[in-house]
C-alpha cells in the first residue's frame, strides 16, 4: 500500500510541474485516472510475479508476448493473471500493466484508453504501398493507439528523463536527437546510412527529405491529451509539406501521394523497425516512428521467422 500511494503521490507531482510544448498540461485527475487503469499493481519487494509460460497463453496474448519480448528484450518480463483472471503485462522492475482489461472499444476509445490487446490488435500493413494501404478503412491506423504508460516504462516518464538518454544521431548530414534506448538511435542511423546515396541518384528526393521536420520534441498530440511519440524521441517527421490529415487542404489527392511515396526510402524505415504514418486512415505522411513490435508482428504473421 505504500508503493502504490507514493505512485500516485508522484503521477500528481508529474502533471503539475512538467509542461508540454505544443499543447496543455493534462488535469492531474484525469493523468492519474488513466495512469491507474494502466499500472496494475507494483508488487512489494521480495514478492517476483508468478509467470505464465508461453503455452498457457491465449495464442493472441502468445504472439503479442514474444513481440514484445523480441522487440523490447530485458524490459519484458513476461505475463501474469491478475486477481480477476485477466492478463498482465510484467516489465523489468515488475511494473504491471493490463493486457486484456475485456473491454471492447470504440475507435475513440482505442486511442484515448488502450489496453496493450488494443494498442496490438491492428496490423501493420508493412511492406510496398498497395492500392489497398493507399485507401485504408476508417479508424485504420495501427500505431496511432498507443498506451502511455508502456512507453514511459521504456523511455521515461519526464522531458529530463528522455533528454538524459538522447543523442544526436547522423542522419543525412544532420544530428537529430533520439533515445539510446532500446536500440532506437542505432535504428535511425541505420536508416541514415541506408538512404544516404538516394539523393545523388534520385534529386526528387530531395523534396521529401529536406527539410527535417524534427524529432525530440515533449508535446501533446494537437486536439488530444496524450503525449505525441515525439516525446519519447523515437519519432522522426521529414519535409513537414508533407500531409497531414488535419491540415492537408487536398485530402482526396493523399492516396496518390500515398502511392508515390519513394518505395526506397520507406523500406530503409521499415527495415529498421519504423512504422509510417502515410498507411494511417489519419494520414501523417511526413512520420516515421520507431516500433519495432508492430514490424515484427506483421513480420510474425506473414510466415516470417523473426521471434524468440
Amino acid at each position: 500500500m505504500l508503493l502504490r500511494g507514493l505512485l500516485a503521490l508522484a503521477v500528481v507531482a508529474v502533471f503539475f510541474l512538467c509542461g508540454c510544448t505544443g499543447g496543455a498540461v493534462r488535469e492531474p485527475q484525469k493523468a492519474m485516472a488513466s495512469v491507474e487503469a494502466q499500472v496494475a499493481s507494483v508488487p512489494e519487494p521480495g514478492h517476483p510475479p508468478a509467470l505464465l509460460a508461453v503455452s498457457e497463453l491465449p495464442a493472441e496474448a502468445a504472439l503479442d508476448l514474444r513481440v514484445l519480448r523480441t522487440a523490447y528484450p530485458g524490459a519484458v518480463l513476461g505475463m501474469e493473471r491478475s486477481g480477476t483472471g485477466g492478463l498482465l503485462l510484467v516489465m523489468e522492475g515488475n511494473r504491471r500493466l493490463v493486457y486484456d482489461d475485456g473491454r471492447t472499444r470504440t475507435q475513440r476509445e482505442a486511442l484515448d484508453d488502450p489496453d496493450l490487446r488494443t494498442m496490438l490488435a491492428q496490423v501493420y500493413p508493412a511492406g510496398p504501398v498497395t492500392e489497398a494501404m493507399a485507401h485504408p478503412a476508417p479508424g485504420f491506423d495501427p500505431g496511432r493507439s498507443r498506451v502511455e504508460a508502456f512507453f514511459t516504462a521504456l523511455y521515461g516518464g519526464t522531458e529530463a528523463e528522455v533528454r538524459a538518454s538522447c543523442a544526436r544521431v547522423p542522419f543525412l548530414k544532420r544530428k537529430p536527437l533520439f533515445t539510446t534506448r532500446h536500440g532506437a538511435a542505432a535504428a535511425l542511423e541505420r536508416v541514415g546510412a541506408r538512404i544516404a546515396a538516394l539523393p545523388h541518384t534520385h534529386p526528387e528526393y530531395r523534396r521529401i527529405l529536406w527539410p527535417l521536420g524534427g524529432s525530440l520534441v515533449w508535446r501533446v498530440i494537437a486536439g488530444t491529451g496524450r503525449l505525441s511519440m515525439h516525446s519519447f524521441g523515437i519519432s522522426l517527421d521529414l519535409n513537414p509539406s508533407l500531409a497531414y490529415w488535419r491540415t492537408d487542404p487536398h485530402p482526396e489527392t493523399v492516396p496518390s501521394r500515398v502511392r508515390h511515396f519513394p518505395p526506397d526510402i520507406l523500406a530503409a524505415f521499415e527495415a529498421e523497425g519504423f512504422i509510417w504514418g502515410g498507411k494511417w486512415a489519419a494520414f501523417d505522411l511526413m512520420h516515421f516512428e520507431y516500433r519495432p513490435e508492430l514490424i515484427l508482428k506483421a513480420r510474425a504473421l506473414a510466415g516470417q521467422p523473426v521471434l524468440k
